[in-house]
């Protein structure tokens, strides 16, 4: 969720297109709730004050190619500043250069206000307040309190948002048919910062390695036509040239095979110290277990002679340790082991009698442990032999493949001082050719290496575009309600949103990656039922801008619940009475959604109604109204408007006595 501008105050000083009056020199509009209605005609300013409004909001920023028609696709999203010539397009409009002409906007992002004062000659900033408090009047300063307040990751996203759904711009793309943008809309309004900022850099660096791939083999492919015509036009030496390629194609094949040994030799190495490790401990947890049995049989012994001497007990501790019997000097493991077996069985370590009961209770406990002590014993030792024999693989691997790249190693040198003695052999010109033919080599291995670092990217890229998509799939349920409920006031057919993920490359290789995306379906006048519309085409003029405004107010409502701002073009032509009426209706609803929603329209005086039912449902009776930006009045006076004063005055006043509530003269 991000938070999008709320226009609140904007004024123009000493800017010739807008001298104001007398009582009220320049040009100051206080944006309320609902509507505010520019109003003028041809010549008056309106097209360069929403410019003026968009400037102070994006600054002398904006996106290369944004206004080329078209898809979206993969173009750079990066903002960078305009050149200087664009930044006076304010200076150009007027006979001073808009010299001392300045310009404050205040806005709010969420709770907090931002005011922006630039010199509209240059667009250069002369004051910032961001919360209350001044701050650097940089560009990078304003920049960063944007973003922060936003809710976004680049300035680059905050230019999408302005272009995309704060204004209705002529050079505007229809979002409903252009997946590539709704796919950046979707990730920066309903993604996380941190994952909107990875979605953002695994894009980038696709595009950025894909690009240069595309270079790359541009280049190879027109170094490799020059070097087939260099060869071409050597000469001679056909056998030589001819043992060269056999033996450059073998050295080329075992230096691959060798770089690939390495590789592994890396793994080997891991491999085999883990190994080692691994052997050591089953080893020493092997011997503290044979340590545990021992310590046991002594108690076992202690408990079969609580009343013996120190003599009787050592003789068979003995007997149990070094298997040989201190009488007669024998070595009697048989015994040993059947001594053992007793004692693990509860039985006499002397005449192996059952000592589970009774005085024997004790020996009996200490058996039962000298049982599991052995068991365990036996687990450590199976456990020691397999790290043992595990090492012994390891090991083995690791001295095959050091045998094998010393073997490899030894037949490339060879090899390549056998080549360096054929070179030496050709021509002067030939051996520029061999030269040129080992560059090529080089280069098709940085191609070969770079695509397979392009599809990690592609495959780690796609896995993330499929687990965010679950997040944006959660917010598609209310968009679509919204789109409807918006759609639905402005059309006649049945039209509605679909959730519908599209599979498209990202760059011009590749597989597919399925995006987050929504579809229109609508009837029509051959349609009984709905169908699948796939394009701005399939539509009228008309239906084609409504879809398109529904869509926008409906990631608007949805992406910012605390509210922003529309700025559009009254679209009134070819509308019918009945249709105006619905336009307007569905207009003021989206105005009045939220206490911080605006909506700024922008008019001439016209014959149509839209303009009447948007000031009867927004309650505006007068162009005396603070809601009512009146250029007729406050704007420089064109040829036009001076010569047929009287006339443009009339159709004024008959425009706002249309706008009178139903039944009121």
């Amino acid at each position: 969720m991000i938070n999008l501008p709320v226009l609140n105050r904007l004024d123009i000083d000493d800017y010739g297109l807008y001298p104001g009056t007398e009582k009220n020199p320049g040009l100051h509009v206080d944006f309320h709730h609902g509507l505010t209605l520019v109003l003028g005609s041809n010549g008056l300013g309106k097209t360069t004050l929403v410019t003026i409004l968009y400037r102070m909001l994006a600054g002398p920023t904006d996106i290369p190619t944004l206004d080329v028609g078209g898809d979206l696709g993969d173009r750079r999203l990066e903002a960078k500043e305009i050149p200087q010539r664009d930044r006076r397009v304010f200076a150009n409009r007027v006979r001073d250069g808009a010299s001392e002409a300045v310009a404050k906007l205040t806005f709010w992002l969420g709770d907090t206000e931002i005011s922006v004062n630039r010199d509209l000659q240059t667009l250069e900033m002369s004051s910032l307040t961001v919360g209350g408090v001044p701050a650097e009047a940089t560009d990078q300063e304003y920049q960063k309190a944007v973003l922060r307040h936003a809710g976004l990751v680049t300035y680059g996203d905050w230019i999408l948002v302005l272009r995309h759904l704060t204004f209705y711009f002529e050079d505007r793309r229809a979002l409903v048919w252009d997946p590539t943008a709704q796919r950046q809309l979707l990730r920066l309004l309903f993604l996380m910062p941190e994952e909107s900022r990875g979605w953002r850099k695994r894009e980038r660096e696709i595009l950025e390695l894909d690009s240069t791939i595309r270079n790359y083999q541009y280049m190879l492919g027109r170094e490799e036509k020059a070097a087939a015509k260099n060869e071409r036009a050597v000469g001679g030496q056909a056998e030589v040239r001819q043992q060269l390629r056999l033996l450059e194609g073998l050295q080329e094949s075992e230096l691959e095979r060798l770089a690939d040994l390495n590789e592994r030799l890396a793994t080997a190495t891991a491999d085999r110290q883990v190994a080692r490790v691994n052997a050591l401990t089953a080893e020493q947890a092997h011997e503290s277990a044979l340590r545990d049995v021992e310590r046991l049989q002594l108690h076992a012994v202690e408990a079969a002679f609580p009343k013996a001497t120190e003599t009787a007990r050592y003789i068979l501790g003995h007997l149990l340790a070094d298997e040989e019997c201190l009488t007669c000097g024998s070595h009697v493991p048989e015994l040993a082991r059947e001594i053992q077996e007793r004692m693990r069985s509860s039985g006499c370590p002397v005449c192996g009698s059952d000592m589970t009961g009774g005085k024997a209770r004790h020996h009996s406990t200490v058996s039962r442990g000298l049982a599991r002590a052995t068991r365990l014993v036996q687990a450590s030792e199976a456990q020691k032999d397999g790290s043992n024999n595990h090492r012994l693989n390891a090991e083995k691997a690791y001295e095959d493949l050091v045998d094998e790249i010393s073997s490899l190693t030894t037949q490339t040198s060879r090899r390549a001082a056998e080549i360096n003695s054929l070179l030496r052999r050709l021509p002067p010109d030939e051996r520029e050719i061999h030269k040129q033919r080992d560059g090529l080599a080089i280069m098709r291995g940085k191609v070969e290496q770079q695509k397979r670092e392009l599809l990690e990217l592609r495959q780690s890229f796609e896995a993330f575009v499929q687990e965010v998509n679950q997040t944006i799939s959660l917010r598609k349920g209310s968009i679509k309600a919204a789109f409807d409920e918006f759609a639905t006031g402005f059309l006649f057919e049945d039209c509605s949103l679909k959730w519908s993920p599209r599979r498209s490359k990202v760059g011009q290789s590749g597989g597919l990656v399925e995006f987050a995306a929504f579809e229109l379906d609508m009837s029509g006048a051959n349609f009984v039922s709905p169908v699948r519309r796939d394009g701005p085409q399939q539509v009228s003029e008309s239906q084609r801008e409504f879809i398109d405004l529904s869509f926008r107010m409906a990631l608007m409502l949805v992406a910012s619940p605390k509210g922003g701002s529309l700025v559009i073009d009254a679209p009134e032509s070819s509308l019918d009475a009945v249709f105006v009426k619905r336009a307007a209706d569905v207009l003021t609803r989206f105005g009045q959604a939220r206490p911080t929603n605006r909506l700024v329209v922008t008019s001439n005086l016209v014959d149509g109604n839209l303009i009447p039912e948007l000031l009867r449902k927004s309650s505006i009776r007068s162009s005396r109204d603070r809601r009512v930006v009146d250029l007729l009045r406050v704007a420089a006076p064109t040829a036009a408007t001076r010569l047929l004063k009287q006339e443009y005055a009339h159709i004024k006043r008959d425009l706002f006595a249309r706008a009178a509530p139903e039944g009121v003269e």
